[in-house]
């Protein structure tokens, strides 16, 4: 199948992608227990990123952004047995995500928190793959 995503800002776009980077550094610092949120996370991505090509959103907003384009959009294939495990992955991250804030909050661990634009972007981005995959599934 093939995937769009976008438009989108670019220089949100990255700022997101620095934000949790940012965040999960943060993270591997505490040296947290395995069966912490941001441990399960940081696992998670892991298995991700062998599990699928990689994706070249990050390239073509980083692109966009030196062009100071307004916005990017980019289509890349998707192996059409991968559509399920991606869709799953999309709702894994997403729960994970929410989890690890949830977390952060009980434990009283001051982590750097997403500023709002950036939890928006990261649900539309989530939202706009997920329909593209669940239309995909038969």
């Amino acid at each position: 199948m093939e995937l769009e995503v976008g438009p989108f800002d670019p220089a949100l776009h990255i700022r997101s992608r620095d934000h949790y980077e940012a965040v999960r550094r943060e993270a591997q610092l505490l040296s947290l227990a395995p069966e912490a949120a941001p441990a399960r996370l940081e696992d998670l991505v892991d298995r991700l990123s062998r599990q699928f090509p990689r994706s070249p959103v990050d390239e073509v907003a980083d692109q966009a952004y030196l062009a100071k384009e307004p916005s990017f959009v980019v289509r890349y294939a998707l192996p059409d047995e991968l559509v399920p495990a991606a869709l799953d992955a999309c709702d894994r991250i997403e729960e994970l995500l929410d989890e690890f804030d949830r977390w952060a909050d009980a434990a009283g661990v001051q982590l750097l928190e997403a500023p709002e634009d950036i939890k928006r972007y990261r649900t539309a981005y989530l939202d706009q793959v997920r329909t593209q995959l669940r239309a995909a599934t038969p």
